[in-house]
């Protein structure tokens, strides 16, 4: 017979955040999504009204990932997109609201134990998830196990890949994810619809601001300029998971995210591009990268099983 106990995954990611009933085989019986709160203020209150809204009998623990740096020991939210420099400790704020027992990591960390556990890395025990949203996250799963380092592993957007390059919201410069990233695709796609105010991308975005959305979709239509600038966000991407191959030998590296929607023509240059950077790629056996099969969910389901595997 089937559990009948639920938990309630929440995922609150750069721009968004959804709530969700997980089951034990980890699948979706209630869902809702709704923008991020915009201050530090309503991070600390909205987040526990709405899972407030959604508690019921058979939900027993909550799991919480969180985009930015985060002490799942503790259960703080250290720093992170709109808290404004202020901690944010979750656990016991939840616990104290809602009763139940809480649990809280990085997004990108439960997205990647959902995808090994139900998703694309099914079976797999070292896995490397790479998540390309507004900025690059990563998780790891070593033996079977989320990987967290002294508490902040898996920060991989902020790689430095060129030194003298672009400045990153971090601070820093050349991160990986000013040069692979949904931020990064948002900036070629105005560039493009300005030095050609005539052509797809321009044309697709209607009179709003040129998007990221835009520019995959006229590449998948055809638009040879667009396509020139995914496949140079590709080869980005595969220079970098080339990096994290090298250090880690993961058996599968899954790509979620928004960005990597677009599916074969983008990942296909990655796939390349990966190749050619990877140290001793002829003498390895080849590493997989594909595409996360949990899409948007990934992030609350792996939350809900986080919660449950933690907590029940």
């Amino acid at each position: 017979m089937d559990d009948p106990d639920l938990t309630l995954g929440i995922d609150l990611g750069g721009t968004k955040m959804a709530f969700a009933h997980v089951d034990a085989r980890g699948e979706i019986v209630k869902h809702l999504m709704m923008p991020r709160p915009a201050t530090a203020a309503e991070m600390e209150t909205v987040p526990v009204e709405v899972a407030h809204s959604l508690l019921g009998p058979r939900v027993k623990a909550v799991g919480i990932g969180a985009a930015g740096l985060v002490d799942a020991e503790a259960g703080i939210l250290v720093w992170g997109p709109n808290v404004e420099g202020r901690e944010v400790r979750f656990r016991e704020i939840f616990e104290a609201e809602l009763g139940l027992p809480t649990v809280v990591d990085n997004d990108a960390n439960v997205s990647g134990l959902a995808e090994a556990r139900v998703g694309a890395a099914r079976g797999y025990r070292h896995v490397c998830m790479i998540t390309l949203g507004t900025g690059i996250g990563g998780a790891w799963i070593i033996d079977g196990r989320p990987y967290r380092g002294r508490g902040f592993a898996g920060e991989v957007g902020h790689i430095p890949v060129d030194v003298g390059g672009p400045r990153c919201t971090c601070g820093q410069r050349g991160c990986w994810e000013t040069f692979a990233s949904g931020r990064r695709l948002d900036q070629m796609a105005r560039d493009l619809a300005a030095a050609r105010p005539g052509g797809l991308v321009a044309k697709l975005a209607l009179g709003e601001s040129p998007a990221g959305r835009h520019l995959t979709r006229a590449a998948t239509e055809g638009d040879p300029d667009a396509v020139v600038a995914l496949q140079e966000v590709a080869m980005w991407l595969g220079v970098g998971i080339a990096g994290l191959v090298a250090a880690m030998d993961p058996e599968i590296v899954v790509v979620g995210g928004g960005v990597s929607e677009v599916g074969g023509l983008f990942l296909d240059a990655a796939r390349d591009s990966f190749r050619d950077a990877l140290e001793g790629s002829d003498h390895r056996d080849p590493t997989p990268i594909v595409c996360a099969a949990l899409k948007e969910d990934a992030g609350v389901i792996g939350a809900g099983l986080h919660a449950r595997e933690s907590l029940l």
